[in-house]
């Protein structure tokens, strides 16, 4: 038998990218007024915002957006292809719908990640995968210091992502945990 919170967090990381995307907002509707009332999440979803900025900075210094996008439409697609968009999960998208991006499917006509825009990826918190690899065109043509600064910003953002996200598993678990509470009846001795 299943428990109820084995089945959410299969809901949250599981099924297709159209599917993780009705969850992130039916989570954001379902909570978005509990959780945005947190100062702790407050903090932390800004802690987020302003690492995720710094690395998406240092990220157009080195043009990644340019140069993924540009490889994204050669005939094998590069990294951001339609298989990397299922690397996405309802929490990650919450956590960008909470920061004000517009989360849509741009598309599904093509082999490319249907996150990807004309500048890049349209997310300010990305996928884990999108920011731990590095191919090989980045890695021959970034300098040393660029690639060292990359994966610092980086793994400030992942470890924030990981904080805000366990806040948020916390925060939607004993919500949904406290409105399953059944309340047993008061007994009353009948003389």
């Amino acid at each position: 038998m299943t428990t109820q919170s084995a089945f959410d967090l299969q809901t949250y990381y599981s099924g297709t990218v159209p599917e993780k995307l009705a969850v992130a907002r039916k989570l954001y509707t379902r909570h978005a007024v509990r959780l945005t009332a947190s100062p702790l999440l407050k903090e932390e979803l800004e802690l987020l915002r302003h690492h995720s900025l710094a690395l998406g900075g240092h990220m157009q210094s080195m043009e990644l957006g340019r140069v993924c996008t540009h490889c994204a439409t050669q005939d094998n697609g590069g990294c951001c292809s339609a298989y990397m968009a299922g690397n996405t999960d309802a929490l990650l998208l919450l956590i960008n719908i909470f920061l004000g991006i517009q989360v849509q499917c741009r598309n599904f006509e093509d082999e490319n990640c249907c996150f990807l825009g004309e500048r890049g990826c349209l997310f300010l918190v990305k996928p884990i995968f999108c920011l731990n690899y590095n191919c090989k065109n980045i890695l021959d043509n970034a300098e040393s210091l660029s690639l060292k600064n990359l994966y610092q910003l980086a793994a400030t953002v992942l470890s924030q992502q990981t904080k805000v996200e366990s806040l948020l598993l916390a925060t939607i678990s004993d919500h949904n945990r406290s409105n399953k509470q059944v309340k047993q009846p008061t007994r009353h001795n009948i003389p």
